[in-house]
């Protein structure tokens, strides 16, 4: 079967380091040619795609895409309409190897505009005849945020889709309530509390918290509660390569940095007994022998946490529970600050790119405040 690999800092097309590109290989560790040739596209030549992490979602909806080619005994140069649409369906019916929840719509979505994208470049680069999509024009769904420049828009709301893709169902985000949250850290260990006290208590996705480093902490032996209640940290591993502040509190700080000292210190001194090559990582968060903790391994971690305490969620959900929680706060900060904009303070904390992923934040206050009152009020509390 194909494998997903990840190129690293040896790897040097056109004379410069590029670490992170996706590659994927057949069953005798052969580069598969037009999936890597497209994903170097991708990764180096397209100017929009500049993100690793984007690099990654393409590599693993290709990956996905090549493991059901095999396993169906497909040609991948010949693929119609027919097999593109029974992947779509197998998604719809079936779960998440990674995660064991259905799939959500916009995932399938995703995948099938990237095919999408893979069969026009392998169409124009001549690797096949014909292209297994059509494209309709349809009307933008009333729940879709309208771009900053709508009043600019000469299509009258439509949009071009790809005719294999399914209607969303847009979803408002639900803030966890403090006792779940303490139902889910209950039986996790110093680290894993820590990456889940991290994303709680300020708004980090997966990415960013994997991201961080043992130099991204400040020292806070001087520092008190009273005149600093939180501390500024810079992320340079975020979602499109924006660097972006989080605002931990204190005590927050002081945990993580006891945790370096004690915990972590123990680990590496393990991983180096066990190797004398051994060099340690600049990352926080390592795994028991050792090596960084990846976004990947910190999803699963929360999902086996969330499974054991019989809740069903997300870590993503922690972000959501922060983005409702600091809203409110910032709305009532208006009283004493009129001139300023709550949804713009939470966008530039949250590093959205685009101020409409921020303002269904609105409409979750507006739905679900009490749940959002009870999260503000208990939401230290719970992870103290």
């Amino acid at each position: 079967m194909a494998q997903l690999l990840f190129t690293t800092d040896a790897f040097r097309p056109f004379e410069r380091s590029v670490p992170g590109v996706p590659m994927l290989l057949d069953a005798n560790m052969r580069l598969i040619e037009p999936a890597c040739a497209w994903l170097l596209h991708i990764a180096l030549v397209r100017g929009r795609t500049r993100s690793v992490q984007t690099w990654r979602t393409y590599g693993e909806a290709l990956y996905d895409w090549w493991q059901t080619v095999e396993a169906n005994g497909w040609a991948w140069d010949r693929i119609s309409f027919q097999e593109v649409a029974a992947y779509r369906d197998g998604m719809l019916t079936g779960r998440s190897l990674h995660t064991g929840r259905p799939y959500a719509r916009s995932t399938i979505n995703g995948r099938v505009r990237i095919l999408a994208l893979f069969y026009r470049w392998c169409a124009a680069s001549g690797l096949v005849a014909t292209i297994p999509f059509g494209v309709d024009d349809v009307s933008v769904a009333r729940w879709r945020s309208a771009p900053f420049f709508v009043h600019l828009d000469t299509r009258g709301g439509q949009q071009s889709v790809n005719e294999l893709t399914v209607r969303e169902t847009r979803t408002l985000p639900r803030p966890l309530a403090p006792d779940v949250i303490r139902r889910v850290v209950a039986g996790l260990n110093t680290r894993d509390r820590l990456i889940v006290e991290w994303a709680a208590l300020t708004g980090m996705r997966r990415m960013e918290v994997a991201g961080l480093r043992k130099t991204s902490l400040t020292q806070t032996t001087q520092l008190e509660f009273a005149t600093s209640p939180v501390v500024p940290v810079r992320l340079d591993v975020t979602k499109g390569g924006r660097v972006r502040h989080v605002y931990p509190p204190l005590p927050l700080m002081d945990r993580t940095h006891a945790f370096l000292r004690e915990e972590r210190a123990v680990i590496v001194a393990r991983a180096r007994r066990r190797a004398i090559a051994y060099r340690e990582p600049e990352a926080l968060f390592l795994t028991s022998r050792g090596d960084p903790m990846t976004p990947r391994r910190i999803g699963a971690m929360f999902a086996r946490a969330s499974a054991a305490a019989g809740i069903e969620t997300s870590f993503h959900g922690l972000r959501h529970t922060f983005a409702g929680v600091m809203l409110r706060s910032l709305q009532r900060q208006v009283e004493r600050n009129p001139e300023m904009n709550p949804l713009l303070a939470l966008q530039t904390i949250l590093g959205h790119a685009n101020l409409s992923t921020t303002t269904i934040y609105l409409r979750m206050v507006a739905i679900d405040l009490a749940a959002i009152e009870a999260a503000a009020d208990g939401l230290f509390g719970a992870l103290g």
